[in-house]
């Protein structure tokens, strides 16, 4: 039986991770949200870890100090999750260069523009981003699709 603690065991985990993860962003009508919609995000599993995978997955937040209700089998719904996955991923990217290695290649470079670009509460200025998000979902699945 193999350890989790060694470097197998971590590969297994970040390669399930970097296969199996779905990064969503969407836009919802929202009645509360100042500009009547709301970019929501998530990230879930294609398919849902099976037992004998989760300790090499926890091998992995283990770097990232999630706790374990943190770690759910539906993904990583909350802010909070959302926020620590993306810095764990870039900080194990300092080590091993993950971020262009995504099967959800184009999810997760619109999760990570969604973060890093985000909506503004004014109603023409979203309009105006929503117009730049489509954009840039159509010119990275494009690049994908040239892959």
């Amino acid at each position: 039986m193999m350890l989790t603690d060694d470097k197998t065991g971590f590969g297994i985990g970040i390669g399930y991770m970097l296969g199996q993860l779905k990064f969503n962003t969407y836009v919802s009508k929202d009645s509360q949200a100042k500009v009547g919609y709301r970019v929501r995000r998530s990230v879930t599993w294609r398919t849902e870890p099976s037992l004998h995978v989760i300790p090499y997955i926890q091998q992995v937040l283990d770097i990232g100090d999630f706790l374990a209700h943190e770690f759910d089998m539906q993904g990583f719904t909350s802010n909070r999750a959302q926020l620590k996955l993306r810095l764990l991923l870039q900080t194990i990217n300092k080590e091993y260069p993950i971020l262009n290695a995504f099967a959800d290649s184009v999810g997760y470079h619109m999760w990570t523009f969604v973060y890093d670009n985000p909506p503004p509460n004014d109603y023409e200025m979203f309009l105006s981003w929503a117009e730049a998000y489509d954009a840039e979902h159509e010119q990275v699945s494009l690049e994908e699709d040239s892959i």
